[in-house]
């Protein structure tokens, strides 16, 4: 075997290396090889100490000087003594030993662990801390893979986030990610669905099929807030209608409003709005009351989006009298496909009752001049003498 890596250059006795490794472990070099210089002419040498990884002392002196950049070759096993094998043994056990104990440092390191390879220092990540490198360069352990993350760092702290908990659905504990419960509010921007664990059943006639979506519980009888406590339909005859259930109190006390296939919906109380004079600015009469009502036409109808006929005004004609009065509330889409959009909902409570009244006001005032001219024609026509 013969040493080549990298080139030298001899002045005296002293060798010179570049790019040579002669301390390497595994490299065999030791006192006594002979070296040979590859150059005009050839000179041969025998090592006498190894100073270095790029220096050696050579004996006997060069005659003349080898220049830089020579080629050379050092014969490894020429004239292999006893001790010369004893102290390769020792060298390669010692690489071997450098290796192994590299490769357990890159395996169970958890930094950047540092190896020498043929003499060179060579800086490689541990397998602990390969998970952390580029974006999740803040993992330090792969136990992580097992352990919940935290809510600090972005999870729920469960080893299983989607699983149950046993007792009641309003608990209000369960912070489990198929649940609302424990969750402290916010904004939903996009659509939301909310239907039974189970898929839905079409109920016997006359009866209720329950579904508990919300309840935030009591404290001492007093009122807290609204809570929805099922949802669900009761056939009735050939259709059947959907139903929510607000507790009201306590003491299990529900209100249920009804919606039936055709949208109409009923209560058994009325809507009540606010209007409190203290609420309102700009107050004014209607004017014209009664040229306003020829302008709105009672009518009745038949729709085209599969809810029932009805009665009552039309958008447009009530927004051409009242703009402020008439609201955009959506698409609606007919029962052939067709999709009406910005379709308009006129407050057709408060015009009427507003409009009427003034009206009606209006045609009291009338009347009650008519009346006057009426008694005022009699009495003349009274005080006219007999011909």
């Amino acid at each position: 075997m013969i040493y080549t890596t990298g080139t030298i250059a001899i002045s005296g006795n002293t060798l010179t290396g570049t790019g040579t490794n002669f301390t390497a472990a595994g490299s065999l070099i030791r006192v006594g090889c002979t070296l040979v210089t590859l150059a005009n002419p050839v000179q041969v040498f025998q090592i006498t100490a190894i100073n270095s990884a790029t220096q050696l002392t050579v004996t006997p002196a060069a005659n003349p000087a080898i220049a830089a950049g020579t080629a050379y070759a050092i014969l490894l096993s020429d004239s292999l003594s006893v001790d010369g094998l004893a102290q390769n043994i020792a060298e390669t056990l010692t690489l071997y030993q450098r290796n192994m104990s590299g490769f357990a440092d890159v395996m169970n390191g958890a930094g950047d662990v540092t190896i020498t390879i043929n003499g060179v220092a060579i800086m490689v990540p541990g397998q602990k801390s390969l998970a952390k490198k580029g974006a999740n360069s803040d993992i330090t352990s792969l136990s992580g893979l097992t352990t919940p993350l935290s809510q600090g760092q972005g999870g729920t702290g469960l080893t299983n986030p989607f699983g149950t908990v046993a007792g009641s659905f309003c608990q209000g504990n369960d912070s489990r990610l198929n649940t609302i419960n424990g969750k402290s509010g916010g904004i939903i921007t996009g659509d939301t669905y909310i239907r039974a664990a189970s898929p839905a059943t079409t109920p016997a006639t006359g009866t209720e099929t329950v579904t508990p979506l919300f309840s935030a519980g009591w404290s001492s009888g007093v009122y807290q807030q609204v809570q929805v406590l099922f949802h669900g339909s009761v056939v009735q005859g050939s259709g059947s209608r959907a139903i929510i259930a607000i507790q009201t109190s306590s003491t299990g006390n529900y209100t249920r409003y009804v919606f039936d296939q055709g949208g109409s919906a009923t209560a058994p109380g009325s809507w009540i709005a606010n209007s409190d004079e203290r609420l309102k600015t700009e107050i004014e009469r209607i004017a014209d009351p009664l040229e306003k009502m020829k302008m709105i036409r009672g009518v009745s109808w038949k729709r085209l989006d599969g809810v029932s006929p009805g009665i009552g005004f039309i958008a447009q004609e009530v927004q051409s009298v009242f703009p402020d009065n008439v609201f955009v509330t959506g698409n609606r889409e007919l029962d052939d496909g067709t999709v009406i959009k910005d379709v308009l909902s006129p407050d057709t409570a408060g015009v009427a009752a507003a409009l009427h009244h003034e009206a009606i006001l209006a045609l009291m005032v009338q009347i009650d001049a008519l009346t006057a001219r009426v008694a005022e024609l009699e009495t003349t026509k009274s005080e006219v003498p007999e011909a």
